[in-house]
């Protein structure tokens, strides 16, 4: 079996799922686009390395800061990890909040882009060649960053090969699960309740050193366009380039923070079918865990 548990940033989902692991003595595959990275740790809310429990997960420091990496990436080692895991174990615990890379590795997600650039756009900048898939294909445009060079000219050879937008594509397909035994459990508590979360680690972050952290990874790395996306990362990296002030980076970072878990709901709602829970507590119970 396949327990998958998702939602919003601040739900709990990580307590949960180290619950459910011990319960079911299984391993946890991580799904969070952030936790991926290395020294990403207090702005990502990663579990410790020294946490007895952090063995028990999978797909955490995978790569460096200054790497980028895509889903198609996820994908794939996601789907290795796990036919791994299934030679060792009767049940796997997934959790984490990037509802994209969830579909990705659960369901017959394709990637459409081609491999080969089949143009020539040497002569086109990252903002221009942005502002032409934005004309050709809208809704793919909003999933790749204007400094992404890779992936706008592999969904504009996409487009010259073919004939068809990636969106379009895209929503013609089933998107099956290809596991058997899935479970989808999303855990999406009272908005209010969920808010107070957040603002309280967001505070918690920068007591317990965000600011350290950030200073040292922009001193050893070269951020990668990816990891510097992370809410938390860039406020306080604009705090230390002096345009804006502490204050001004905690209350963006708890704003963005509030924004981001109501799209990750409106996500989840539509994306997964999935049975809900308000709390922890009554996730848990259904399992017949006492939290």
């Amino acid at each position: 079996m396949i327990l998958v548990v998702f939602g919003p940033t601040g739900s709990g989902k990580t307590d949960v799922a180290v619950k459910l692991a011990h319960h079911f003595n299984a391993p946890i595959i991580n799904a969070d686009a952030f936790q991926i990275y290395k020294d990403m740790n207090i702005g990502t809310n990663k579990i410790k390395e020294s946490d007895p429990d952090y063995k028990r997960h999978y797909l955490l420091n995978i790569k460096k800061p200054n790497e980028t990496y895509s889903v198609k990436e996820y994908q794939d080692d996601f789907r290795r990890t796990l036919n791994e895991l299934n030679k060792k174990y009767k049940d796997i615990i997934v959790s984490g909040g990037t509802g994209l890379y969830i579909r990705a590795a659960l369901f017959d997600y394709e990637f459409l882009e081609e491999e080969n650039s089949t143009n020539d756009y040497s002569s086109y900048s990252n903002e221009e060649l942005f502002k032409k898939l934005e004309e050709l294909d809208l809704e793919a445009s909003k999933s790749i960053h204007v400094n992404n060079r890779k992936r706008l000219i592999r969904a504009l050879d996409l487009i010259s090969s073919s004939g068809k937008k990636k969106s379009e594509i895209i929503a013609s397909q089933e998107h099956k699960i290809i596991y058997p035994d899935v479970e989808f459990l999303f855990l999406n508590p009272d908005r209010e309740e969920l808010y107070d979360a957040i603002n309280y680690r967001v505070d918690k972050m920068i007591s317990e050193g965000l600011v350290d952290e950030v200073e040292y990874l922009k001193e050893k790395y070269d951020l990668s366009t990816t990891a510097t996306q992370a809410i938390g990362y860039k406020e306080i990296l604009d705090y230390l380039d002096d345009k804006c002030s502490l204050e001004e980076a905690i209350e963006l970072i708890k704003k963005r923070t509030r924004n981001y878990a109501k799209r990750q709901v409106t996500f989840f709602k539509n994306q997964f079918n999935s049975r809900v829970f308000t709390s922890k507590v009554a996730l848990l119970k259904e399992f017949g865990i006492n939290e």
